[in-house]
């Protein structure tokens, strides 16, 4: 994938994740829509279908920017950057809660806290201002792994080189 095209794809996936976090903060207020979680006592089924339109999203991203070889290399890349969208889009909600605010937010000015949702996963990392979620840093090294392999399988770093 060439360079330009890559970066094309960062900003295109950032601005839909920042769009969708804007719209799942002031407008969707509440994801459980009074359901209850259908998956380790996290996952509601709103977030399936979240899930859809990221992947959706993402396809539609990948198939503008780069055309893609094969099911499995299509599969892992809308993987990676689902996962990579999903990581703007999280944080990007709680951006949006720390210095824009809903009234009658409880937690309006703070970003992520230690047992939020988001957490729960696989934990957290403190930060001076923050806790950072553990599954950021799997979900980009995921992506940059998988854009690695990718890259490499098709120009080899031998190909590159001689160039």
């Amino acid at each position: 994938m060439p360079l330009n095209k890559f970066w094309e794809l960062v900003l295109s996936g950032s601005i839909f994740s920042i769009a969708y976090a804007v719209i799942e903060y002031y407008i969707i207020r509440d994801p459980s829509f009074g359901m209850n979680p259908v998956l380790f006592s996290l996952i509601y089924p709103y977030h399936f279908a979240m899930l859809t339109v990221f992947g959706l999203a993402a396809y539609g991203l990948l198939h503008t920017q780069i055309r893609m070889k094969g099911l499995l290399t299509s599969i892992v890349l809308i993987g990676a950057l689902v996962s990579s969208m999903l990581v703007v889009e999280d944080f990007a909600w709680f951006a949006l809660r720390a210095g824009a605010p809903v009234d009658g937010d409880a937690n309006g000015g703070k970003l992520v806290i230690p047992g939020e949702w988001t957490t729960q996963f696989a934990g957290s990392t403190d930060a001076y201002f923050t806790a950072i979620p553990n599954w950021y840093f799997a979900s980009l090294a995921f992506s940059v792994i998988a854009l690695v392999v990718f890259r490499e399988r098709d120009q080899p770093l031998l190909a590159r080189k001689s160039e």
